[in-house]
């Protein structure tokens, strides 16, 4: 039987085989953050205002909606002012109780927040507060819960039952009254 000498592969060719597998590993990671594909797996959270959780030690901000600001008051179609930003609260509170939410992260705020869709099942979270009436569709950032705001507007659900201050309006009054850049509007 006749042996065959094999000649060692260079060194350059395993280098830009590396180099090819990283680039291909790069593509497909951007890929997947692109298409609401970067899992933070599921269980229970923590409900810290009307548009973000916490789950572990990850903050989540609910992607394409703004929630009332946790100190936001509203006024209810009696004028009389209530506290829509705990109200918002307690609904994605009501939403979240004992069940296990899973969130895919679309990208990292300002703040260091993963911008999350999170879901129980099939249910959309983000979706189903927009339709609550306990947020608004942050247009700005998606259109995605355009519909759903519609729907609640008509229908006068939470907020839209009576008058409020746009979440993004009253933190832009908020900083301008502290005189500083603000910070997320954090509970006590």
């Amino acid at each position: 039987m006749t042996r065959y000498w094999r000649r060692p592969r260079p060194f350059y060719r395993s280098v830009i085989d590396a180099l090819v597998f990283l680039a291909v590993l790069t593509i497909a990671l951007a890929l997947m953050k692109q298409f609401d594909m970067i899992d933070l797996g599921t269980g229970s959270v923590q409900v810290i205002d009307g548009d973000s959780l916490r789950k572990g030690d990850t903050d989540i901000r609910l992607h394409g909606i703004d929630a009332p600001e946790y100190r936001q008051t509203c006024r209810d179609k009696h004028d009389t002012e209530y506290s829509c930003g705990k109200q918002s609260a307690n609904a994605l509170r009501g939403l979240v109780k004992r069940q296990d939410v899973s969130c895919s992260s679309i990208e990292t705020d300002r703040y260091g927040r993963a911008v999350a869709v999170c879901k129980i099942g099939d249910l959309d979270i983000n979706d189903e507060m927009v339709r609550l009436g306990w947020a608004v569709a942050y247009s700005r950032h998606s259109m995605s819960y355009l519909r759903a705001e519609a729907e609640a507007k008509k229908a006068k659900r939470g907020i839209w039952a009576g008058t409020f201050e746009k979440p993004a309006d009253y933190r832009s009054r908020q900083r301008l009254v502290r005189g500083d850049l603000g910070e997320p509007d954090i509970p006590d």
